[in-house]
């Protein structure tokens, strides 16, 4: 199992975990067979205080982005083994796109359709190079830089080096019509550097899943990529806690101590 397999395959270990709970934010039916021993291993080395509650709500958070939108053409960036073209109801006419490595968006379909996976609304997956000229598939596929894109953007920019995170970012900024919206999620760079990272860092690093990439300053980087920011959080404020995150929320600025932040912006 590659580094690219073994990140999808724990998080989706992460949310047939949540799925189990009586108070899931949300479900996922299909999750933890996509996940499969090797992932529910996988995240059972990783989890820790803090982490599990994370995925919880940044898939909520992500969740509620897509159904308050009434833009109808959405692409997953990194769509890794991500359900919700299943799970969420879809306005009529919306067009989903996801995009990922060829080789994982492969064995998703194959597995898929091994359990009769029904999707509720139409899509298109599209295995690509994210560090290439992936846009060209995707307009094969149908997608139309002429109509506004919500783009989704989970769970990846902290895997890419610096250079490589800010270029997509205003790569898919320079795609985007007006009224496009971006969400998703960075990682700070305190995670990088606290000593509370640093033995999961280790353990990410052995199984070829390395982070290797935080900043401190998400409007910054969301600002100079050329988005305008509506929202940045950290979990545990109003809209990033949904009553799952147990501490108070971080205060910006705090030094020696891991942070995440989940982010809207708009073209």
């Amino acid at each position: 199992m590659n580094g690219v397999s073994a990140t999808a395959r724990w998080t989706a270990a992460a949310r047939a975990d949540e799925t189990r709970r009586d108070d899931a934010l949300f479900t996922d039916a299909l999750a933890g067979d996509l996940a499969g021993p090797e992932g529910v291993a996988r995240y059972e080395r990783y989890a820790n205080p803090g982490t599990t509650e994370f995925l919880a709500i940044r898939t909520r958070y992500l969740d509620e982005v897509i159904g308050r939108s009434s833009l109808t053409q959405v692409v997953l960036v990194a769509a890794g083994l991500d359900t919700r073209s299943v799970r969420l109801a879809w306005p009529s006419g919306t067009v989903l796109y996801e995009l990922d490595q060829a080789g994982l968006i492969d064995e998703k379909e194959k597995r898929l359709a091994e359990l009769g996976a029904r999707h509720a609304c139409e899509r298109h997956a599209i295995g690509t190079d994210l560090t290439g000229p992936w846009d060209e598939p995707l307009r094969a596929a149908g997608w139309d830089p002429s109509v506004p894109t919500l783009w989704i953007v989970e769970g990846l920019l902290f895997y890419l080096p610096e250079n490589d995170a800010r270029t997509l970012l205003a790569h898919l900024e320079s795609l985007s019509a007006p009224g496009s919206v971006l969400a998703g999620d960075l990682l700070s760079h305190q995670s990088m550097v606290s000593e509370f990272s640093q033995e999961g860092l280790r353990r990410l690093r052995e199984d070829g899943c390395p982070w290797l990439w935080g900043t401190d300053q998400p409007e910054d980087v969301l600002t100079e990529a050329g988005w305008t920011v509506r929202e940045v959080k950290v979990p545990g404020e109003e809209g990033a806690s949904f009553d799952r995150w147990p501490w108070p929320p971080l205060p910006r600025g705090t030094e020696g101590f891991p942070m995440n932040f989940l982010f809207t912006a708009s073209a």
